[in-house]
């Protein structure tokens, strides 16, 4: 997993196979469980084999987390059998 941010796109110009204009072309999504008050995440396909999920705070200006297919996966599973929830 990598992050980029809009300052890393001066020296790279794609990042994890991933570039800006398909960051800004992805069709990004949040959860029907979230609420409008902003705080949630957003995630979007960028490439057939990559996920992108960013802060919707940001706007789309923010950093974004990108995942190859099987990192997401990986997460995703993880998820749902609690490995991150809270002892």
């Amino acid at each position: 997993m990598q992050i980029f941010t809009a300052l890393s796109w001066k020296t790279h110009r794609h990042w994890h196979g991933v570039t800006p204009a398909e960051v800004s072309r992805a069709f990004w999504r949040k959860s029907t469980f979230s609420s409008m008050n902003g705080s949630c995440v957003e995630v979007g396909r960028l490439l057939p084999d990559r996920i992108g999920v960013r802060d919707t705070k940001s706007n789309g200006s923010g950093p974004v987390l990108i995942f190859t297919d099987s990192e997401w996966n990986a997460f995703i599973a993880g998820a749902k059998e609690g490995q991150f929830d809270n002892p």
